[in-house]
């Protein structure tokens, strides 16, 4: 008998997925994130019970109160969760200046299919919603995303240190108004990178 004849246990083989992934794509400086505010493991557990029935999650405080260290673990605690369920995920994160950024005009025109990627993702973690300078075109793109997954219904982990009316100011109503159904967590608290550094 040799490996090939060996069943395949699809549970080990999703849990190794995950692992690879994860280990993969989280930054270094979140590698142990854990989604430990009650208010987003609560969120968690209902993306869980039903992921085509629940509603974003939209993280909001001040710089370094802790709200891209959920956004991770939100995104870990699922990816594991179904992992062991023999479940695959497919998810993907970004920044509202990463994706500015992927979608300034380029020579191989990649530019063009950036947003692609993003649109139909089971998962996604938008982090620091607003803190991408808008341009017509971003702007217009950042429109697309939101109100693509917001009509189909697919779960997004949103970040951002501005107010419903920066938001508004900053993206427009139609993009803040696609966020009305989402469960709002509001993060307290002073700047902890600083406090980790004094």
């Amino acid at each position: 008998m040799n490996d090939f004849d060996e069943p395949l246990d699809l549970v080990e083989f999703r849990r190794e997925q995950a692992t690879n992934a994860l280990t993969k794509r989280i930054p270094p400086r979140f590698a142990a994130a854990t989604a430990d505010h009650p208010a987003v493991a609560d969120w968690v557990r209902r993306y869980l019970a039903d992921p085509t029935n629940c509603p974003p999650l939209l993280l909001a405080g001040p710089v370094g109160a802790g709200k891209t260290h959920q956004c991770w673990g939100a995104v870990r605690a699922i990816v594991e969760a179904r992992a062991s369920n023999g479940l695959g995920t497919n998810w993907k994160a970004t920044t509202h200046p990463d994706l500015n950024a992927e979608m300034r005009p380029k020579p191989d025109n990649s530019h063009v299919w950036a947003l692609d990627r993003y649109l139909n993702t089971e998962l996604l973690m938008f982090d620091d919603l607003g803190a991408g300078k808008q341009s017509e075109w971003t702007g217009d793109s950042l429109y697309r995303l939101v109100d693509h997954r917001w009509c189909h219904q697919l779960p997004t982990v949103y970040s951002t240190n501005l107010t419903p009316d920066q938001l508004a100011e900053s993206l427009g109503d139609r993009v803040v108004s696609r966020l009305a159904d989402a469960v709002r967590v509001t993060m307290k608290g002073s700047d902890r990178r600083w406090e980790q550094a004094a």
